[in-house]
């Protein structure tokens, strides 16, 4: 039997190699297994226009809470496209010392169909960066004119749906994302994991 514990464990056909150096494989379960790599693929693109933000203020867990709902937008994606639904919002926790930002969104989505479908969509996520650069992401004026590459703007996202046109397209999906602030505006992109 050949010793794998020296070689870098690979996805057979996909041609990626799992992060496992030998030192990590001699301490992981299974070293011998070979598993999948999960895979990502573009899925949409949705704007968000929000309303001015609600200073909660500062709160037990230790920062700065913000509740900010939004007034609408749309989406499009590789199964369907329409409108965000005005009345969903983000709540953001935000670090006084750094400016992170820890945020949990809710959306409600309407499809174009002529009978249109509802999709709930939540997202957990981080935006980080220099705190100068998150300072003025604060403010919807200077947001207008940051350089989404000078900061990083990740999330996760989930949907669910009762139409039946939908529930296999959403209900079963993970997705991974990044965005941008763009003045009173969100944009992000969403990359369905594979």
């Amino acid at each position: 039997m050949e010793d794998t514990s020296s070689k870098p464990a690979t996805t057979e056909g996909s041609g990626n190699t799992a992060p496992a150096t030998p030192t990590l494989r001699s301490q992981i379960p299974h070293p011998e297994l070979t598993l999948p790599s999960p895979g990502l693929s573009y899925d949409f693109r949705m704007s968000v226009e929000l309303n001015p933000k609600v200073a909660v203020g500062v709160v037990p867990s230790g920062g700065m809470r913000n509740w900010i709902s939004f007034s609408g937008g749309s989406w499009a994606a590789t199964w369907g496209s329409g409108t965000v639904l005005p009345g969903g919002q983000d709540s953001q926790l935000v670090d006084p010392e750094t400016y992170v930002v820890s945020m949990e969104t809710m959306y409600l989505l309407k499809t174009d169909d002529e009978e249109p479908a509802f999709i709930e969509i939540r997202t957990r996520g981080f935006r980080t960066g220099p705190r100068e650069v998150l300072e003025a992401l604060q403010d919807p004026e200077k947001a207008n004119s940051v350089d989404p590459s000078t900061y990083q703007f990740r999330l996760y996202a989930s949907m669910e749906t009762g139409d039946e046109r939908y529930v296999g397209k959403v209900n079963h999906g993970m997705w991974v994302g990044s965005g941008m602030r763009k003045g009173a505006e969100v944009i992000f992109d969403a990359y369905r994991i594979t």
